[in-house]
């Protein structure tokens, strides 16, 4: 939690599913609601009583140009973003350097380059959280993404992907005999734990593979993921983890990543650079 004293500030993130909240001075509190949801946005809002607000995301003109007598701006996301993954590891005293990719599981994926106090977006892709519950609901009857993940933190996805040691012996080729060769390519098992796991390794590698090919472009060592995707999905961020090693780069996760782009949107309008 990030406790400060001075001026309110709230910061609002509303992206494609989740309106993520975060209050700058007092206790720092923080707050979600499903996007949809503006009048619990208000509520939450009206309850805080801030001197300023900031909002970002997709969503940021939703709640008009004034809540309460108090004016809203706009932040850039990205600017946020950059803002935001600064605020949260200074919280969780992890020191970035000063050049790095930071990449943003949301319901779809941005990837940032942030270079001292800029952050600009060099690439992206549309696996995230919205591929991942949309194909566990098809293939793995989950309703919610709590569910979802809970559900391939239980499962095994080698009994799903066809893997290198399925198709060579040992030593018959130059690669980990564990390595993934196609996902839900070998469907030994289709128990709803092992789908999901699968799901959430095919999004995994590939957002990682996508990753890795810009970090080399940009010649950057250090890939900082964050984003609500990440939350309790440690099947998710296993396969990030081993895709970014393997490849020769550095990992680093923001505790609170959720609330990467609301924090940085209240940080930057505290700091009158919004």
């Amino acid at each position: 939690m990030i406790t400060q004293s001075g001026p309110r500030v709230a910061g609002v993130d509303l992206g494609a599913t989740l309106a993520k909240l975060v209050l700058l001075g007092g206790e720092g509190e923080r707050a979600r609601f499903p996007s949809q949801d503006l009048e619990a946005v208000r509520g939450e809002l009206e309850r805080w009583q801030p001197n300023r607000i900031a909002t970002t995301g997709g969503g940021a003109q939703e709640l008009g140009a004034e809540f309460a007598g108090v004016p809203i701006e706009t932040v850039s996301e990205f600017a946020a973003w950059g803002a935001g993954a600064s605020e949260l590891a200074r919280a969780a005293a992890i020191e970035l350097p000063t050049r790095y990719l930071l990449v943003s599981l949301g319901t779809g994926t941005s990837m940032l380059k942030v270079e001292a106090a800029t952050a600009e977006r060099v690439g992206g892709c549309a696996l995230g959280g919205g591929a991942f519950l949309g194909l566990a609901r098809l293939l793995a009857g989950s309703e919610s993404f709590a569910a979802a993940a809970a559900l391939a933190a239980r499962g095994d996805r080698k009994r799903v992907d066809l893997l290198v040691g399925d198709i060579y012996r040992q030593g018959g080729i130059a690669l980990p005999p564990d390595l993934n060769a196609a996902s839900f390519g070998k469907l030994a098992s289709t128990r709803a734990e092992d789908l999901a796991d699968a799901v959430a390794g095919m999004i995994g590698e590939n957002v990682a593979l996508i990753a890795m090919a810009l970090a080399r472009a940009e010649q950057l060592e250090t890939v900082v993921y964050c984003g609500s995707t990440l939350e309790s999905n440690p099947a998710l961020q296993a396969a990030l983890s081993f895709v970014t090693g393997a490849l020769g780069r550095r990992a680093l996760y923001l505790p609170d990543g959720a609330y990467c782009g609301a924090l940085g949107a209240a940080a930057l309008a505290r700091e009158g650079r919004g």
